[in-house]
């Protein structure tokens, strides 16, 4: 990796492995004043369960699947998994949605279950509390909700997740840069590996022509440590083209872990992750 790849995209996965056991289909959680002590299992639900016993679930992160009922505003619906039984429905209330969830489609929801009161889910969600209108917070108070983490479509797009603002010029063109280095310092290493001379100078002289151009996003976002970083791993990849074009092998092997901790030292500082699971430069901290 480079000390400049604070741009390159890679998505991964963040549920924890569960440390309860979900309750036997059909029966609440065993031990609800367990809540609270760590992580917790994920536990699969029916809207119509949870509407019709909410009690032995409050606290508890669930996963639900049912068609949506109604909509109450941009970040607030409800589900039902039955339609014909009145009253079945359950409350979502979501901090953001990135686009509109559909009546009567199929959604997948994650998130804590509460008993509704509009003051409390206020408390909780802050300034991403979705408004309610007056009737609307009545009818659900001390009834069933869910205050949702992932909104799921058919899609398989978690809609609660906040999409990334667009990229500058200048990040798109580091971007670009970045997407070609992430590949070539994994070729790098497959070549070193192999012990394949001309592969590895070739490789390595290739990531010395990608970091001077990442220089240019530096020059125009002047970051002292990261221009040192970004110059440290042209260095290094210029030094492991050289030894392996003398076939020191011992200088490539030792320069490939110096060019590593460089890129951890610049991913440290000026790379996060977004929602969507992409990473993007970092504004540091004023």
């Amino acid at each position: 990796m480079s000390a400049a790849l604070v741009m390159l995209g890679a998505a991964f996965v963040g549920t924890q492995a569960p440390q309860t056991t979900p309750p036997a289909a059909g029966q609440p959680p065993a031990a609800p004043g367990a809540r609270g002590r760590g992580p917790q299992a994920l536990v699969p639900i029916a809207a119509s369960t949870l509407a019709a016993n909410p009690d032995p679930y409050v606290g508890m992160t669930v996963t639900l699947t049912a068609a949506v009922d109604q909509r109450y505003g941009p970040t607030a619906f409800t589900v039902d998994q039955d339609r014909s039984k009145s009253g079945a429905d359950v409350l979502v209330l979501a901090p953001v949605l990135n686009a509109p969830v559909e009546p009567n489609a199929y959604v997948t929801v994650i998130g804590e279950v509460v008993k509704f009161e509009a003051a409390d889910a206020a408390t909780r969600m802050k300034e991403s509390m979705p408004v309610l209108a007056a009737d609307v917070a009545a009818k659900y108070r001390g009834r069933a909700a869910i205050i949702a983490t992932s909104v799921i479509n058919g899609a398989m797009t978690d809609l609660a997740k906040r999409l990334p603002p667009p990229m500058s010029p200048e990040e798109l063109a580091l971007s670009k840069v970045m997407k070609q280095v992430g590949p070539g310092f994994n070729a790098l290493r497959q070549s070193v590996t192999a012990s394949n001379g001309p592969e590895t100078a070739a490789g390595a002289a290739a990531l010395v022509k990608h970091f001077g151009e990442a220089a240019a996003f530096w020059k125009a976002n002047p970051r002292p440590d990261a221009i040192q970083w970004n110059e440290d791993a042209k260095a290094a990849s210029g030094a492991i083209e050289a030894a392996a074009a003398k076939g020191d092998w011992e200088g490539v092997k030792a320069g490939v872990p110096k060019l590593q901790a460089v890129c951890a030292s610049c991913h440290g500082t000026y790379r996060e992750r977004l929602d969507d699971g992409t990473y993007r430069y970092k504004q540091p901290a004023k």
